[in-house]
């Protein structure tokens, strides 16, 4: 004879640190704790790389502009308003009043839960579950569920994406308005699946009504402990978020001073250069003045030659008898050779130095507009250098800072006797390895 049971399933917003009781609410008994069986335990974001990375490689290679390229996808969904990053649903057997922990009839409904789970992934291709926990000490047994819905063939976004509609939908589950979504459906379509198990453990299906007064037992009590649970939850989830982004903050400072050290160093070194380069530039400078000097006063010295050379019209001119010669002393006529050929020597080398006069003067204006800029770079580049030492100084303050609330933090953790559990929290896998060894 069959005896019959009542089914509850439902989506839960899911707590892992709950499921794997990393921290333990009222309604647990912990002498019994260690009778759950957990059936799946894998970590979350090795199972976003084994579902996304391929998917998330070929829609970074579409993507023209690096703004639109998605670096991580689990960080991606976990701050996304449209998808959550997993999602639970929750299956029991029974009440407390016919179904207890700890009875016979618990124990085969446990065994009816296992069979069920047993088939759970198969049945369903586009949930891929990462964690699954039946819980045995509290009241009644039940099994939490804890998966990541994945839809595939998808024309935007990325070719396989999170989304439980769109993977419920690839399952043939298709909503029909808010009475009937896609989620309902399937929940009561595994509820047949679990009423099909049950049936060989001779368990029937006793289907009660949906209003509150026939919620089971389960459903109940954690409505009544939602607040203690959601502020259990909210100490260790904040305090993991506050030490992971006082972590984030510390590795950016770090990395940001270390960047302005070496940016302060490169402008150090420019500005020395450049005094280098203006000294050597104004050494320049001052030796093509002081050439400039030098052949003006060539100049100076060849102008007086060719006024000796106009004195020639001082010269006593006597004229003979015979013709219109006219007779010079041999004296005077030497002195006419020697100023003619000063002359055209002055005159060559006059026109020398005037072009060499021309090319430093030109020379000399571009070494002042050179200078010139070279000035205004360097007083650009010792600002930057004001900047830098600036930010570095309030980069130092606000590590400071930081230094002091993750202090602060720690001294939380411990005060309220966190830290095994924060422990945990932040490392369930390699925790729940050493306890295994």
């Amino acid at each position: 004879m069959l005896i019959k049971r009542s089914i509850s399933g439902r989506i839960d917003k899911g707590s892992i640190s709950h499921n794997n009781r990393v921290f333990i609410a009222s309604n647990v008994d912990k002498s019994r704790t260690h009778e759950n069986i957990t059936l799946v335990r894998e970590d979350i974001q090795s199972v976003y790389h084994e579902l996304f990375d391929k998917a998330l490689a070929d829609y970074n290679a579409r993507q023209k502009r690096k703004d639109r390229r998605i670096k991580n996808y689990y960080e991606h969904i976990n701050h996304s308003k449209q998808e959550k990053p997993f999602y639970e649903v929750i299956f029991q057997i029974g009440n407390t009043e016919d179904t207890h922990c700890g009875t016979p009839e618990a124990a085969v409904a446990t065994k009816a839960l296992t069979d069920f789970i047993k088939g759970f992934q198969q049945r369903n291709p586009h949930i891929r579950v990462f964690n699954a926990v039946i819980h045995l000490d509290e009241e009644t047994p039940h099994v939490h569920i804890n998966f990541v819905p994945f839809a595939t063939n998808q024309t935007r976004g990325l070719s396989t994406r999170n989304s439980l509609s769109k993977a419920l939908e690839q399952q043939g589950f298709k909503g029909e308005g808010k009475m009937n979504t896609c989620t309902k459906q399937w929940v009561e379509h595994e509820k047949k699946q679990l009423a099909e198990v049950m049936k060989g453990y001779g368990i029937e299906w006793e289907k009660l009504g949906t209003h509150e007064q026939h919620l089971d037992v389960l459903d109940y009590k954690k409505k009544m402990r939602a607040r203690e649970v959601a502020v259990l939850e909210n100490k260790v989830e904040c305090t993991q978020h506050q030490l992971e982004s006082t972590e984030r903050v510390l590795r950016d400072a770090d990395e940001t001073l270390a960047r302005l050290d070496q940016e302060y160093a490169e402008k150090t070194e420019a500005v020395e250069q450049l005094d280098s380069d203006i000294t050597d530039k104004s050494a320049e400078l001052e030796s093509a003045t002081q050439q400039l000097s030098v052949n003006q006063q060539l100049l100076q010295v060849t102008s007086a030659k060719i006024a000796q050379i106009n004195d020639i019209d001082s010269i006593i001119v006597k004229h003979s008898a015979i013709g219109s010669k006219v007779t010079l002393s041999e004296m005077d006529y030497n002195s006419i050779v020697e100023l003619a050929k000063k002359e055209l020597a002055a005159e060559h080398d006059s026109a020398e130095k005037d072009d060499e006069i021309y090319r430093l003067k030109e020379i000399l204006q571009a070494l002042n507009k050179e200078k010139a800029l070279w000035t205004d770079e360097r007083s650009a580049l010792h600002k930057t250098i004001d900047k830098l030492r600036s930010q570095v100084r309030g980069l130092t303050d606000q590590l400071s800072a930081l230094k002091a609330k993750y202090d602060r933090v720690m001294e939380f953790v411990e005060k309220f006797d966190l830290k095994e559990k924060l422990a945990n929290f932040l490392h369930p896998i390699s925790n729940i390895k050493k306890h295994r060894r």
